[in-house]
């Protein structure tokens, strides 16, 4: 077990960076939204939440009729089906799931190889992962390059969520490093769109900087939230976030 990431988010309980949220609750709206753009149907389906943090996605998905099971590192909260385990060795058969969530989790696993090839193992014919994402294939990546290259943050280590502040583990996924994961696991078709709202953070990550004066931060706000939708449809890459449906 990665015992490093557990100890973190045993420490920092508030370092869940999602645009569905997942501290107090999740944006059930808005995920159900994004499932629906992706042709994600979870009712009546056996549905496995792997780093599934507090588990409110059970409240979203259960309502849709599905059953749900929950994977992490920390039991943060009880009311659901949970197992202790890490992606790369999860506690269940083959075909034993018809789809699987995996939010904002992915990039804090340190074998992503590993574990596609085990959502893979566990999913039954016609399966699908749904993955959320920080995707670094934009401006936020060079930074983030940069960051670690010049020792200003510890590799692997620079976000810009909550005022930058360095995570545990935060692999530089891209949507190239994703297909290549998940194709040599042996899934097939998948299929990406960016979120707009997370425009500004992908191509301007200084606008989540703790120095960033609140004036020109509010402004700058106001731009990307009116053209982030646009761009996404052009170039869904330029979201800080990308979501992903990942058929077997």
């Amino acid at each position: 077990m990665n015992r490093d990431v557990r100890d973190y988010y045993q420490a920092n309980p508030l370092m869940v960076s999602s645009p569905f949220g997942g501290v107090d609750g999740i944006q059930d709206t808005l995920l159900l939204e994004v499932f629906a753009a992706l042709g994600i149907d979870v009712a009546g389906r056996a549905i496995l939440d792997v780093g599934c943090g507090r588990g409110y996605a059970a409240e979203a998905v259960e309502a849709h009729g599905a059953a749900y099971t929950g994977v992490d590192l920390v039991a943060s909260r009880t009311g659901f089906r949970l197992a202790l385990a890490e992606a790369g060795a999860l506690p269940f058969p083959d075909n034993a799931f018809d789809g699987l969530l995996c939010i904002d989790a992915f990039e804090h696993v340190p074998d992503g190889a590993r574990a596609a090839a085990e959502f893979r193992r566990v999913l039954r014919p016609g399966g699908f992962v749904f993955l959320s994402v920080p995707n670094y294939g934009n401006v936020a990546g060079l930074v983030k390059w940069i960051c670690e290259a010049c020792g200003l943050y510890h590799k692997h280590t620079w976000a810009p969520f909550r005022n930058w502040q360095p995570q545990e583990l935060e692999l530089p996924l891209t949507a190239r490093r994703v297909r290549r994961t998940f194709r040599g696991a042996g899934f097939s078709n998948l299929h990406r769109i960016g979120h707009g709202p997370e425009v500004g953070a992908g191509l301007f990550p200084w606008i989540e900087h703790a120095k960033m004066p609140e004036a020109i931060k509010f402004r700058l706000q106001r731009l990307f939230a009116a053209v982030g939708p646009r761009v996404v449809r052009v170039w869904p890459g330029a979201s800080l976030h990308m979501f992903w449906r990942i058929d077997t």
